[in-house]
């Protein structure tokens, strides 16, 4: 947004500088535009590709230590480059049910990943409404909302 106002700014001085030659200032500002709209394009359709070739899962898992953290998540990074960052929902769905029982959105894993590298974690839960349902009986989902690659 801020180079789109610097450039209308340009483009206003030059049609007072000189309103004579604002065709090719134009013509130039237009190429300047095009190439700042194809390379934000572009950018986000590599890192939608990106982001979908992280695999994420989620299980009830009793081999966790702690008890209060007994859902196993684990991200596999199959792409080219590291992930610095990831942010994800972890939600719990029971089993006749389209709503989710458990909801943890925006959760934050600072853990690097490596290209073709796999990490998993034991991560708490928090229930939905006061739910009272066995997390052994829910059926487990990950999001991945957004990741930083290096």
């Amino acid at each position: 947004m801020i180079v789109g106002i610097v450039l209308t700014a340009i483009l206003m001085l030059f049609l007072i500088a000189y309103p004579k030659r604002l065709k090719p200032v134009v013509v130039g500002l237009a190429i300047v535009w095009a190439c700042t709209v194809s390379w934000v394009v572009f950018d986000w359709w590599r890192s939608g590709e990106r982001l979908n070739a992280i695999i994420a899962t989620a299980s009830f898992d009793p081999t966790c230590t702690d008890a209060n953290a007994p859902i196993r998540l684990s991200f596999h990074n199959t792409n080219g480059v590291s992930v610095r960052r990831l942010t994800y929902t972890l939600e719990g769905f029971e089993a006749a049910f389209r709503a989710s029982a458990s909801f943890n959105p925006y959760q934050v894993s600072e853990h690097r990943l490596e290209p073709n590298e796999t990490y998993a974690a034991c991560r708490p839960f928090r229930l939905r409404n006061n739910e009272n349902v066995d997390p052994r009986k829910l059926e487990w989902r990950v999001t991945i909302d957004s990741a930083e690659f290096d």
